[in-house]
């Protein structure tokens, strides 16, 4: 049982209500609207990196769920999982990344999960890791690397430390697909 009550939507400006009412009922998002009113300015933000960033959604789920490992969040995990796979992300690949064998993976693909976890452990990376990065991602790809392992660690943190409930349910089984991928919201 989280360790604190999840939001009561009767007490959240117009703003937080209409953000949380805007998502699937997961837990996660239950307790981040205690945010409020910063709450809905995070589900832009979060929602750029997911429907607007250079970076791919398959980089982007294998980059959430490396973090979600290095973090030990089983939320993180349990809610990425079927993203990944939404994403052209294998079971195999999965394994391999629960099995920590970044082998699995294409070079410019094992550059992003090593400078992931660099990040993650807020270390300077070798000069050698940031250009086998550098070859693999743009610049701006760097750049929204870094924020989302930022905003994943973030919440992997908040629940770890506040034992968030796993939920019932998938917020992949509620995600938009096109041809880019899931987008959040509805």
């Amino acid at each position: 049982m989280t360790r604190i009550p999840y939001a009561d939507p009767a007490t959240l400006s117009d703003a937080g209500r209409a953000a949380l009412d805007s998502l699937p009922p997961l837990n996660v998002f239950r307790l981040m609207a205690h945010a409020d009113p910063g709450f809905a300015n995070f589900l832009t933000f979060t929602g750029g990196l997911w429907s607007d960033a250079e970076l791919s959604p398959r980089r982007r789920e294998l980059v959430i769920l490396e973090v979600a490992l290095l973090a030990h969040s089983p939320y993180e995990w349990d809610q990425h999982v079927p993203v990944a796979r939404l994403c052209d992300i294998t079971d195999a690949e999965i394994a391999a990344l629960e099995a920590r064998d970044h082998a699995a993976f294409d070079p410019g693909e094992r550059a992003l999960l090593e400078m992931t976890g660099v990040i993650v452990r807020r270390e300077r990376s070798s000069d050698a890791l940031l250009a086998a990065t550098r070859a693999a991602l743009s610049d701006r790809e760097l750049i929204e690397l870094h924020l989302l392992v930022a905003i994943y660690a973030g919440l992997a943190a908040a629940m770890t430390n506040l034992d968030l409930d796993l939920d019932d349910r998938h917020g992949a089984d509620e995600l938009t697909v096109d041809e880019r991928g899931p987008r959040l919201g509805r």
